[in-house]
């Protein structure tokens, strides 16, 4: 079974063919989102890419699979609501859409759901029927997989994990929570805070004339790449703090709560493997319940490709599922 997996992200949307019996991916593509011009003229290009990636893959597509930024109802394939990341995107009506486009169902879901749905079967999750996903990136995402299946909650938008409250009161601000301490920009605030003017100049290749650029040339990215190459890095120092300090204590949590079997950590920040993994395992260690020390923390494993499988897995999944129970646009 061919299915067409379609992500819409705020920066870029991605499309693919995808095998639904092995998750191979046949043929991509990709196209910067430009979110600024509004919520219909993203799902035009989103059609528009897709259609692309179908009549260049030459292939007969089952279904249309969409994993999109947002809360959505998965049952009706509609955005919910929406941040000002993709500006007027409350309201559209994707799986509609989809299915007006390709005459084939179409299923859509948030995005970190379907990341979660791809890799649950097809990557970091195999083999397990509880699990926990968390993707870290420009902000935390979440779902969760219990006795093998997606907990989707009364509204079916459950596990937005990265809205928990971690702390009452920080740095003057009222509440933090774990997407605050967890996501890319929390590695470059710990990394500025960390290092000297000199030791950034030093990691970032600056000369002293360059110094007005040292906070604008400082990203998460470069912080990662920097942290890979250089054991004796403030970056390294900066990655092990956030593996250390916050990814483990909010995976401790997580397990208290939910006596998962495995935490699976895609999104960018997932790139720097160990040097993320093992410190927050070795807190994990220290602090969870003796009953969850066996709970395994792993990297997801479909790269790049991630978003697109998940999307297809959506609606793989679907066309899997009793009819009463989801979206039957067509």
């Amino acid at each position: 079974m061919m299915l067409l997996g379609v992500d819409i992200g705020g920066t870029k949307i991605a499309a693919g063919i995808v095998d639904g019996e092995t998750g191979a991916v046949l043929h991509t593509e990709r196209t910067p989102t430009q979110a600024h011009e509004g919520g219909a003229a993203v799902l035009a290009r989103a059609i528009a890419l897709a259609r692309t990636v179908a009549e260049t893959a030459n292939v007969t597509i089952e279904a249309v699979g969409i994993g999109a930024g947002g809360q959505l109802d998965y049952r009706t394939g509609v955005v919910l609501s929406a941040t000002d990341i993709l500006p007027g995107w409350a309201g559209t009506r994707l799986s509609e859409s989809f299915a007006e486009a390709f005459d084939v169902p179409a299923f859509a879901d948030n995005d970190v759901n379907a990341f979660a749905q791809g890799e649950h079967r097809f990557g970091g999750g195999v083999g397990a029927t509880d699990c926990v996903y968390l993707a870290l990136g420009t902000g935390v995402g979440g779902a969760i997989f219990t006795n093998g299946k997606l907990h989707r909650g009364k509204r079916g938008t459950g596990g937005e994990l990265g809205h928990m409250f971690l702390m009452a009161q920080s740095y003057g601000k009222p509440v933090q929570t774990l997407e605050y301490f967890m996501c890319g920009e929390s590695l470059k605030r710990n990394y500025l805070a960390m290092a000297n003017r000199s030791e950034i100049h030093k990691e970032l290749g600056l000369s002293k004339s360059e110094g007005l650029k040292t906070v604008d040339a400082v990203d998460p990215r470069t912080i990662g790449e920097i942290a890979q190459r250089d054991s004796n890095s403030t970056a390294r120092e900066a990655v092990w703090k956030l593996g250390r300090h916050y990814l483990g204590m909010g995976l401790v949590s997580l397990a208290n709560i939910l006596d998962t079997e495995r935490f699976v950590i895609g999104g960018g920040l997932s790139d720097l493997g160990e040097l993320l993994l093992a410190p927050a395992r070795a807190t994990f260690a220290e602090h969870v319940l003796p009953l969850y020390r066996d709970t395994e923390i792993v990297a997801a494993k479909l790269g790049t490709n991630s978003s697109i499988v998940g999307a297809a897995t959506v609606a793989l999944t679907a066309l899997e599922t009793v009819p009463d129970e989801r979206n039957t646009v067509a």
